[in-house]
């Protein structure tokens, strides 16, 4: 199956149901059929066509998921961009990706702007919305074009979307992400979940998070419709669940302690909801029992990551109990099983799985049809982590007697906090650029809110002075908001090894000890 069957017979069988809702905009299956056959056509009629990379920059909003309709019926690839980056990052990942068009939405103009300037090769900026500076328009495009499918022969292997996942060197990687991988992915969590016909979703979380697959277009392999959110809060997302009532939604578990933790929660009718994805960080057992209250036993925590297509495992209802044995209890700890047709094993350095209930720790590797094959054109990363038709996470992990997957370490320098990946290199980068800065290291220390909190230990030039708020200002300049540190500490020396490298565990160990794993 392509990704353009989807839509075409969505269009054909079930023309009039609702396919995509934001507000007052409503799309039926066949409107959107259309008018990503549309793009399309005006995408190659500027001279974007098969192999070509086409960026995206927007905000969470209802053209998402038909420009990944486009791509995919053009054979273009698609670059999904993370909005919170600033500038200097996105130009970085562009030059990088080599996209011939980018659609901006007029929000990200002055962006846009910045980046046709900077990004050799982007020939075609298209502006979306209203009142954005640009001489292309989005509307315009699908408007003045044909509605017919374009002929362009696409297979399954194709790549679909590059994923963007940052690496040990700070710059994003593009995990190439076929039509097939993205398929597959649909279907594990249609058959994991029990997807109705016609069930709608309400997308939360930042759309360029999940590039192309799980979050945007789930429903869609039932025929339902995909409800976005342009901006999440608490309250919005309890008024659009009572309004639109959706089957499903995905949060993070930052965004669902908001959620159950408002106090007018129990006005709100949530009823409609019998599924809800959480991923980004282990769920504790004081939020899954708050959570249970407030909607029941619907909860699905997964553990993925981009190059898996978020797929990896899972920890089923039957595994979420907040009354039980103390072996029930520490499971809740764990990422479960692996989930519907994923492979997913801990192995030791000699790629032996490790023993099970002994304590033994390995790296955990996955396997299935949703598991990228490769980075975009990086051979040597690709080398280093797709082995043998598996993928080496960089996870650290045990397993219980009967199997259960518990997080320990990573492997990676990478620190994850409310659900978003920061890898410290690259924070460690942009304070090194402060004059007053000798030597830096970032590391995640734990956080009751966020999981963990990014802080950074230096040690200034001699006779050189800066302040907490000053460093914390400099990465805001540099950096998305997110990625600055949340504490800077200021030190005489840092720890460092016989190869003088910065011992990063010893820095980590006074915030970490008497924790269960280090990993949040």
């Amino acid at each position: 199956m392509l990704i353009s069957d989807i839509i075409r017979q969505n269009a054909w069988y079930f023309p009039n149901h609702p396919c995509l809702i934001q507000g007052d905009v409503r799309l039926t299956q066949a409107e959107v059929n259309q008018r990503s056959n549309a793009l399309a056509n005006a995408l190659m009629k500027l001279g974007v066509n098969k192999g070509d990379r086409l960026a995206i920059l927007t905000a969470n909003c209802y053209n998402y998921p038909e420009i990944y309709f486009t791509v995919a019926k053009a054979g273009i690839i698609g670059v999904p961009l993370n909005v919170r980056l600033a500038v200097p990052e996105l130009r970085n990942y562009l030059r990088y990706t080599k996209p011939k068009a980018l659609i901006v939405s007029a929000a990200f103009a002055e962006a846009g702007k910045k980046l046709a300037q900077e990004v050799p090769g982007l020939e075609h900026v298209i502006g979306l919305g209203a009142e954005h500076p640009f001489n292309l328009n989005y509307d315009a495009l699908i408007r003045e074009s044909s509605k017919e499918l374009p002929q362009v022969s696409v297979s399954p292997n194709d790549p679909y979307v590059l994923g963007a996942t940052s690496g040990t060197t700070g710059i994003p990687k593009g995990a190439i992400l076929t039509q097939r991988n993205a398929v597959a992915s649909m279907m594990i969590w249609t058959n994991e979940i029990a997807w109705p016909q016609f069930g709608a979703m309400l997308q939360a979380i930042p759309q360029f998070f999940n590039p192309g697959g799980p979050a945007n277009m789930i429903p869609l392999i039932k025929a339902g419709a995909v409800i976005v959110l342009p901006d999440f809060s608490p309250q919005v997302w309890m008024e659009t669940v009572q309004k639109e009532r959706p089957f499903h939604s995905i949060l993070v578990p930052t965004m669902l302690n908001m959620v159950v933790s408002h106090p007018d929660v129990s006005n709100y009718d949530l009823s409609s909801l019998k599924a809800m994805c959480l991923g980004g960080s282990p769920l504790s057992q004081a939020l899954l029992k708050r959570a249970i209250e407030v909607f029941g036993n619907i909860f699905y925590p997964i553990y993925g990551m981009c190059e898996t297509y978020s797929n990896g495992t899972i920890l089923r209802r039957a595994d979420l109990v907040t009354e039980g044995t103390p072996a029930q209890l520490k499971r809740l700890g764990s990422v479960g099983l692996p989930i519907q047709n994923v492979e997913v094993r801990v192995v030791n350095d000699k790629d032996e799985d490790i023993a099970w209930g002994t304590g033994e720790v390995g790296e955990i590797i996955i396997r299935g049809d949703q598991v990228s094959d490769a980075y975009w054109d990086m051979p040597e990363e690709t080398a280093d982590s797709h082995k043998n038709g598996w993928f080496y996470t960089g996870d650290v992990g045990t397993q219980d007697q009967e199997g259960y997957i518990f997080l320990v370490d990573r492997k990676k320098d990478m620190i994850i906090t409310g659900g978003i990946n920061v890898y410290s290199v690259e924070v460690e980068a942009a304070i090194s650029l402060h004059p007053a800065v000798m030597q830096v290291a970032v590391i995640g220390v734990p956080d009751q809110e966020w999981g963990e909190a990014v802080k950074a230990i230096i040690v200034l030039k001699p006779g050189a002075s800066a302040t907490e708020e000053e460093i914390i200002q400099h990465c805001k300049e540099e950096l998305a908001s997110y990625k600055k540190p949340k504490s800077v500490e200021f030190r005489e020396s840092l720890p460092v090894g016989g190869t003088g490298k910065i011992l990063k565990k010893d820095l980590r160990e006074p915030y970490w000890a008497g924790q269960e794993k280090r990993i949040h």
